[in-house]
């Protein structure tokens, strides 16, 4: 094991992993062609096609482990009657753009394979009936970086559609994505962004995690998210301009849902029916219409739900369930802070709601509890990003009352904050429980409180205003890890280099600014720790674009992570 250490502006990166020498690459231009290329490949080959706009292409994918790649991200693009079906596992689908086509009542792509990975992908105007499909047999299929919007026929089926199988869950995976600009009238027309299940399979375990991933101007139908299937995770999320939708557990039970920005217009949260739901660490501000509804409901009444450190700014009321044959039952409010509602903050309660820790200023709007709810105000003050943190005199510093229960930890999928010991920015909470701090965001601030998923920071590399775009490279995945993360001040990351390479670091905050570049001409082959302090780095929240070129400067792998900084 070598050992190196780099300093430059206190970062530095990178990773590589050569494609076996075996793996044969074809590149095609046509409908012949590709399907030529598919029918000599092996396991492991690459179909790359070539830069230009193809009519009418019908990938019917059937062989596993083939990496099917535009030549250049972004630049091949497919419309007329072109769509994608695949029927076996390990298939990577990276860089294409699928435009302005009409497929009538099919998909534009349709998985029943798993293993699959949807990466920088654009599907935008198309007439179909959904964008992407993941089937009930599929397992730990992965849509990262992906763009979907403006679908042109406006009431038909939701738009990313993951299926749920009766005997195992799926483990599915969408991080990073946009969803944008679905017109309609906020009815139910079926045009959910993503739906998660179906009420058919309202009690099969799915196990999807949906994080980073940023929604606007989707009114296509009332649901930004519509979970229908059990043990599902919401995180990092931002929901920001969506006039008539938000995110609603329609069926199913154990939906968690954390550390999201709702921000502007509707965009809350509405939970139908279930039990067992979390709603935790979450951002509310300027909501006009429910933060959070919880519904009265008598096919699935609710039952344990519950609400603990989210802060609501601004917003409309937080709607109860109030009187009916059905209110939700066991509803705990732990440890929230509620200000400056615009009515009210709370309606329609049962009367029958567990208050614990919460702070409220403004008019509560119900008739005020015995316990659990302390009239204060919380001393807000707006950051340089718009947002409102406390204050260094703010009465939720140290505030948070015992007794809230633990979120859940799903087997086999991501690890979840299951003690709140992270608020919603990743800095770290105190363990001891009454030195947390009420609602979201823990006092002091090392790291501005601002959206994790930005219209920026999401979709395609080429799709962006942010300059991270990256040409004929193949996006890897766990070829590196850097540590910890989050950090106060040395990260080591390791390193498998497979040849001599040369490496190259962009720095970029969440606006997409590109803050530093880093370049080394040569890094030997094989296993290196590289070791760098970056405590004079401000705290905050970075992407690192790691770039391995080869010797003659052609770029050849890219990874893309985030780090917190203390």
């Amino acid at each position: 094991m070598k050992h190196i250490s780099f300093v430059f502006l206190n970062l530095l990166l990178v990773s590589f992993l050569a494609q076996t020498s075996l793996a044969t690459t074809y590149r095609v231009n046509s409908q012949a062609s590709f399907d030529a290329a598919q029918s000599s490949a092996s396991l492991n080959d690459s179909i790359i096609w070539e830069l230009g706009i193809y009519p009418n292409i019908f990938m019917n994918i059937t062989k596993d482990n083939l990496f099917i790649a535009a030549d250049t991200l972004g630049g091949v693009l497919f419309n007329g009657s072109s769509r994608v079906n695949i029927s076996s596992d390990s298939i990577t689908l990276q860089g294409f753009q699928w435009v302005g086509g009409n497929i009538g009542t099919q998909d534009v792509i349709n998985t029943t394979g798993s293993y699959g990975h949807f990466h920088q992908l654009n599907i935008r105007a198309y007439r179909s009936y959904k964008y992407l499909r993941i089937r009930e047999s599929s397992q730990y299929c992965r849509v990262t970086y992906c763009n979907f919007e403006n679908r042109i026929n406006l009431s038909d089926q939701n738009i990313l559609s993951v299926l749920v199988d009766a005997n195992q869950p799926g483990y599915h995976k969408i991080q990073w994505c946009s969803f944008k600009n679905f017109d309609g009238t906020g009815n139910d027309m079926g045009i959910e962004p993503i739906r998660i299940g179906l009420s058919t399979q309202a009690n099969r375990i799915s196990r999807t995690l949906v994080e980073y991933c940023y929604f606007t101007n989707c009114d296509g139908d009332g649901e930004l998210i519509s979970s229908k299937a059990t043990q599902n995770v919401y995180r990092y999320n931002t929901f920001e301009d969506n006039l008539l939708a938000e995110l609603v557990l329609r069926h199913g039970s154990e939906a968690i849902v954390y550390s999201n920005f709702f921000l502007n217009n509707k965009g809350g949260v509405r939970v139908r029916e279930g039990q067992n739901h979390y709603i935790y660490n979450n951002y509310f501000y300027k909501i006009d219409d429910r933060p959070l509804f919880l519904q009265n409901e008598d096919s699935d009444p609710l039952d344990s739900i519950v609400v603990a450190f989210n802060t609501v700014i601004d917003s409309d009321d937080i709607r109860l369930g109030g009187p009916g044959d059905d209110p939700p039952t066991k509803v705990w409010f732990f440890n929230n802070l509620l200000t400056d509602p615009q009515d009210g903050l709370f309606e329609e309660p049962t009367k029958d709601e567990n208050w614990v820790g919460n702070i409220a200023f403004g008019f509560l709007g119900i008739d005020m509890p015995t316990s659990g709810i302390t009239v204060a105000d919380p001393k807000l003050v707006q950051n340089s990003a718009g947002f409102f943190e406390l204050d260094s005199q703010s009465p939720a510093i140290d505030a948070a009352i015992a007794g809230y229960p633990s979120l859940p930890q799903f087997s086999g999928m991501d690890s979840i904050d299951v003690d709140m010991s992270l608020d919603i920015m990743g800095q770290p909470r105190p363990q001891t429980i009454t030195d947390k701090d009420v609602g979201c965001s823990e006092y002091p601030h090392s790291v501005l409180l601002q959206p994790l998923a930005t219209e920026e920071n999401t979709g395609p590399s080429y799709n962006s205003s942010v300059a991270i775009g990256i040409e004929k490279a193949l996006f890897v995945d766990d070829l590196f890890h850097v540590f910890p993360n989050p950090t106060r001040g040395e990260i080591s990351l390791s390193v498998n280099l497979a040849k001599t390479s040369q490496l190259k670091l962009d720095i970029f905050d969440l606006q997409g600014r590109r803050l530093a570049t880093f370049s080394q001409a040569q890094l030997a082959a094989g296993d290196h720790t590289l070791v760098e302090n970056i405590s004079n780095l401000p705290a905050g929240v970075y992407t690192l674009k790691m770039q391995v070129l080869n010797l003659q400067g052609e770029l050849q792998q890219v990874q893309v992570e985030r780090l917190v900084k203390r």
